[in-house]
């Protein structure tokens, strides 16, 4: 009876955790998962040749963590419970730098919740993995002297409902009525807020009414948001985003309440979170700047740094994505 009843179970676990990964020819890591106020990610740093396939575990022993990793990698093993083991088989080609991170809100601290995945060359395996390859978009920001941490308010907003990109849409079609051409250069886009577009159309089309003009510009601020990418950026904000800002943008997650004990909420203060359906507050900023943020992450605040996590394409899909808070499709 013992025997059936002890030794099995610890003769398969036994021979899942240590016989069977060595037989296998897979190298295995074992990597635990805890909240960060019990070590976090166990080890936090693991080394990988380029071209070696390799057997990644992870296991939880206290709340539940979701686990994945970037950037670029499309990984997502889903929540893992207590007590529960997840593993993925992978070989990654070429040296670099990846991530493996937690994105269910797991503790005050959970934006601590990252590991380093470090890829070497094995033709020279002294040789450090960078990623430290300077971000033009931020770079350039910082050269024009300006502080993406700031306050960027509107000096103009929609007096009523949200926008339609739909109406904006017919409208800009109109051969009659052409639009100024820097609304059909996405850098231009990119680099000037909604506020200032709606300042360019009323000095060029002064007849537009005020209704007009915000759906020109929801429409151009939404155009590069296809349906695949949007319901890209609508899982990531979920499980990346949503604690802190809240699923509808209003800046009250559940994190906010960590954020004020730890003094890390906007901008240093005691306050919450940025709330992205505020039009005062988003409208004069530009998508460069949120793009800098999120991938820089927030200098006084509990804004973690995502370019970690995120490829540059992949920051511009949820940036697009945030423009939906303000404009209706």
């Amino acid at each position: 009876m013992l025997v059936i009843v002890v030794g099995l179970p610890v003769a398969a676990l036994g021979y899942h955790l240590h016989l069977f990964p060595d037989r296998s020819g897979v190298r295995t890591i074992d990597i635990v998962a805890a909240a960060p106020e019990r070590g976090g990610f166990q080890p936090d740093v693991i080394r990988v040749a380029a071209g070696e396939k390799v057997r990644l575990r992870f296991s939880v022993p206290d709340v539940t963590h979701g686990i994945a990793l970037g950037p670029g990698l499309g990984i997502d093993l889903g929540q893992i419970d207590p007590g529960q083991v997840e593993e993925i088989e992978l070989v990654f080609a070429e040296p670099g730098r990846y991530a493996y991170y937690c994105n269910t809100w797991c503790s005050p601290n959970h934006w601590r919740m990252r590991g380093v995945i470090e890829v070497y060359d094995p033709a020279n395996p002294s040789r450090l993995v960078s990623d430290s390859r300077p971000d033009p978009v931020t770079g350039a920001l910082a050269e024009q002297g300006i502080d993406i941490d700031a306050p960027h308010p509107a000096s103009v907003i929609p007096a009523a409902a949200k926008p339609s990109a739909t109406r904006g849409e017919a409208f800009s079609t109109r051969a009659e009525t052409p639009l100024p051409p820097e609304f059909d250069d996405a850098s231009w886009r990119r680099g000037h807020s909604p506020a200032e577009a709606h300042t360019l159309l009323n000095r060029e089309l002064p007849a537009l009414s005020e209704e007009e003009a915000w759906d020109i510009i929801a429409f151009h601020w939404l155009r590069d948001l296809t349906p695949e990418r949007r319901e890209w950026a609508t899982e990531q904000y979920a499980k990346n985003c949503a604690a802190c800002h809240g699923e509808a943008g209003t800046g009250t997650g559940p994190g906010v309440d960590a954020l004020r004990q730890q003094g890390l909420g906007r901008h240093g203060e005691e306050d919450e979170t940025t709330a992205i359906n505020d039009p005062q507050t988003i409208l004069g900023g530009t998508s460069n700047i949120y793009y800098a943020k999120i991938r820089r992450g927030g200098m006084g605040t509990g804004m973690p740094d995502f370019g970690p996590v995120f490829t540059e394409d992949e920051t511009w899909i949820l940036v697009d994505y945030l423009w939906t808070f303000q404009f209706a499709e």
